[in-house]
């Protein structure tokens, strides 16, 4: 990952990196409880804080500068400086943040917020560089929200995984260009493309985050990348990425002595040397399949004593059949999960009213500049 104030290179070619990010998905996940609408344009962020009212309305009142519909950025913008953007476990995440607090700078350009959105991202970072308690009110909400979905969110990763690894594919090959392939309906990003192209023409480095818990689009400017998230269940590629992934483990599994390799170290953890000798088979074929089996996930090893210890992973094996299942069976058995009504909904704004800078209104819908969603009509809504 290019780090915080790189210079993009001269004369390379694109840097398009992709991944997973907490962060990322954290940040739509903290928009339903700032904006409740939110909750009908997702089945899977729908039911985030379902019986957990009180903690929205806490998540609302953090902090106290006017209302907030973006999506705490300012938490984004502290994973990046700590080179956490990508990170995927809670806990570094949180301690990663916390120890950026100190470091990060104060004049960040966050070239993807609006003026006014930006100047409030920075006095919260500025307050928490005032105040170590904030800190730690700050990082034990971000967690009390996480905390009962990150189950759900892990178990998607092999799939987000895929599906990054596939658009990333997709953009070096060039037969489009990226911003026909990465469609962002937000009115700063369009006005910036010229800019992004020619930094990425230097060797700038493009993050491309699939998300699991949002819809449609993000853009989010750091020192030295673009970040470009996009749903996991609205955009085509990620469908086919989904599916390839399934497919790739399950051809895995496929063959006899490899699901008999699986079956085996279900139940007795064991060597290459161990397996070569039960199964009558030459150490290096053991060894072709064995690291088939790992590079799925669908076996781990340890090394214990010199020896390397192979053992297949429970959890990964269950992961496999609820992507099957959730490839062929839940899309058409799944009912809508309905939104949660006990969270307010702030009142219509008054379309007469003069509209400021970075406001777009479709009904009382208002969405922050750096997050986009679907709506019905396919009509875009920025902030």
């Amino acid at each position: 990952m290019t780090n915080q104030g790189d210079a993009p290179r001269a004369g390379t070619r694109p840097d398009f990196q992709g991944s997973p990010s907490l962060a990322c998905d954290l940040g739509w996940v903290l928009s339903v409880a700032a904006k409740p609408q939110n909750v009908k344009k997702g089945q899977r962020r729908a039911m985030a804080f379902a019986g957990r009212e009180e903690l929205a309305e806490r998540v609302r009142d953090f902090w106290d500068d006017g209302p907030d519909d973006t999506c705490m950025t300012e938490m984004q913008a502290l994973a990046h400086h700590a080179g956490a953007i990508s990170e995927t476990d809670p806990e570094t995440l949180w301690a990663a943040v916390g120890r950026a607090v100190d470091t990060i700078p104060l004049d960040l350009g966050l070239e993807s917020e609006y003026p006014q959105d930006r100047d409030r991202f920075l006095h919260r970072l500025a307050r928490l560089k005032d105040s170590p308690e904030l800190v730690r009110q700050y990082l034990d909400l971000l967690a009390e929200v996480w905390e009962p979905l990150n189950d759900e969110w892990q178990a998607s990763l092999p799939v987000l995984r895929d599906t990054a690894h596939h658009m990333v594919e997709r953009l070096e090959r060039g037969l489009q260009p990226f911003h026909e392939q990465l469609p962002v309906n937000c009115s700063v990003y369009q006005e910036r493309l010229p800019i992004i192209g020619s930094m990425l023409e230097q060797g700038h480095t493009l993050l491309v985050v699939p998300c699991y818990y949002f819809g449609c689009s993000l853009y989010l400017e750091f020192p030295g990348m673009t970040l470009i998230g996009v749903g996991l269940e609205e955009h085509g590629s990620m469908a086919r990425a989904r599916t390839e992934s399934v497919a790739r483990r399950l051809k895995t599994v496929a063959d006899p002595t490899r699901l008999a390799l699986l079956h085996f170290l279900a139940t007795r953890p064991s060597s290459v040397s161990d397996l070569a000798a039960s199964f009558d088979l030459a150490q290096p074929t053991v060894s072709m399949h064995v690291k088939l089996l790992r590079e799925t996930g669908l076996v781990r090893a340890e090394r214990q004593g010199g020896r390397l210890q192979l053992q297949a992973d429970p959890d990964a094996v269950d992961a496999l059949l609820d992507d099957l299942r959730g490839v062929v069976v839940q899309p058409a058995l799944q009912p809508p999960i309905a939104a949660p009504t006990a969270v307010p909904v702030p009142p219509a704004v008054d379309s007469r009213s003069p509209r400021p800078y970075g406001d777009s209104l479709t009904g009382s819908d208002r969405m922050p500049a750096t997050v986009v969603d679907a709506t019905r009509s396919g009509a875009p809504v920025t902030a």
